[in-house]
């Protein structure tokens, strides 16, 4: 990390630095190149701006995005809380190691290993890390004189109050430690090293969802390290694979990603049914599972299920099988549209709770989908699923429910999807697979 606060455009074509910025501190920075800085950006967040300063006219190139939208693409990609709390106690068991090996007299450690054991606690890191994090993004604190930061935040804001605020304090860009924000991401090669990101991921919450999050390249692209349009290849990241049980769930899930947030439809990838005959089926889905799983595919990869006695039984019989930490079984996430839905049966026709009897993709596609003439299309019951000791249910109408879902998509890429009420459900699926990898198995 450098102290790289830039202010003019000058400055930073001279420096040649491109940023991920907030507020008025830039955070995380590279010289003459991106490096991963794109990861979480898409070329939805792009802008050419023509900007005209002291009479001049230049273009000003950047990507645009909330700090909402970055911790969406950085959960999904793995670089989560839980992630960086397990990073945080490595941290942590290498400064108690340091402070307890007495074999350097000339280098005596700041604080003594039973303090750190005490007081350097995630919880305690984690509000010292975000509340300097808050102080530097803020335009009233002058991070250009950075070689006196830390003293003018000493006197400024009365601190350190605690061991973690020390630490951290004295572990930002304008002193000489090599960490960020206490956490060691740069160190020597042959000893642990860390990213960035799940630190980042910390900070972020500092801030509200809103808050703009910019990457200014215009001085990259000025002094001639990247092309005007960066690669594509520069954002893209590894994909999580989504396995589903047809052709439908995939188009479902993908275009309604592709409406409701199109920056995150990077992060994923489908099986194409469409190509070589590929079939689906609750069968089919747990076949192409355990191929992966045997072919130790390194990619995360989501296994979906329907929520239904079929799906669930499934997933039952997946009890017996180890499942790598890359991968989750996960069936469609129970609705509150589900709780009381119309069914026909062999006896009585009445309002059940379907979720993990007959809840399919097309539950998701919204009320104005499902209904015609103000009434819900029922479920149809078929058989009785011995494993789950429960009913098996479908919906009725498919096809043309499946159609309408096709006009809705077609109404809202040209219109944007403005009746958000009738998104609910494929809001709450969405949502669902981007938390998927947020807890540990």
């Amino acid at each position: 990390m450098a102290c790289n606060n830039i202010k003019t455009l000058e400055v930073v074509i001279m420096g040649e630095i491109v940023s991920i910025r907030i507020g008025s501190y830039d955070f995380l920075s590279y010289k003459n190149t991106f490096g991963d800085l794109l990861l979480p950006f898409s070329m939805h967040d792009l802008h050419l701006d023509p900007v005209t300063e002291d009479g001049k006219n230049y273009t000003r190139r950047f990507f645009l995005t909330t700090v909402v939208k970055i911790k969406k693409c950085l959960d999904a990609l793995g670089y989560t809380i839980d992630a960086a709390k397990s990073i945080f106690e490595q941290e942590k068991k290498g400064r108690i190691e340091y402070a307890s090996d007495d074999t350097d007299e000339y280098m005596k450690p700041e604080f003594s290993s039973e303090q750190l054991e005490k007081e350097f606690t995630f919880e305690a890191w984690s509000i010292a890390a975000k509340h300097f994090a808050s102080i530097l993004s803020k335009d009233t604190f002058d991070v250009e004189h950075c070689q006196h930061g830390y003293k003018e935040l000493e006197q400024q804001y009365k601190l350190p109050h605690s061991l973690a605020e020390h630490i951290v304090l004295h572990s930002l860009p304008f002193n000489e430690d090599e960490t960020f924000f206490g956490i060691d991401c740069f160190s020597d090669p042959h000893k642990w090293f860390h990213s960035p990101w799940e630190i980042f991921r910390v900070l972020l919450d500092a801030f509200s969802d809103e808050q703009e999050v910019v990457l200014d390249y215009t001085n990259l692209y000025e002094g001639g390290w990247c092309d005007e349009i960066p690669e594509q290849e520069l954002l893209n990241v590894p994909k999580t694979i989504i396995l589903t049980e047809g052709k439908t769930d995939v188009n479902v899930i993908s275009q309604a990603m592709d409406i409701l947030y199109p920056y995150m439809s990077k992060h994923y990838s489908f099986i194409d049914f469409g190509m070589a005959n590929v079939q689906g089926s609750t069968n089919f889905l747990t076949h192409y599972l355990k191929a992966f799983i045997g072919a130790h595919i390194q990619n995360r990869i989501i296994a979906l299920y329907d929520n239904d006695a079929a799906g669930l039984s499934e997933i039952l019989a997946l009890k017996s099988i180890k499942i790598p930490d890359n991968i989750r079984v996960l069936h469609l996430p129970d609705i509150k549209l589900c709780e009381s839905y119309p069914t026909i049966g062999p006896t009585a026709d009445e309002n059940v709770n379907i979720n993990g009897r007959a809840c399919s993709i097309e539950l998701f596609l919204g009320m104005d989908v499902l209904s015609e003439k103000g009434v819900l299309t029922p479920i149809m019951w078929t058989g009785y699923n011995e494993k789950t000791k429960s009913y098996q249910g479908v919906i009725t109408h498919k096809g043309e429910i499946q159609r309408k879902f096709e006009n809705k998509i077609l109404n809202a890429k040209k219109e944007g999807a403005h009746d958000i009420i009738n998104w609910n459900e494929l809001d709450t699926l969405l949502n669902y697979i981007f938390m998927a990898f947020q807890n540990p198995v």
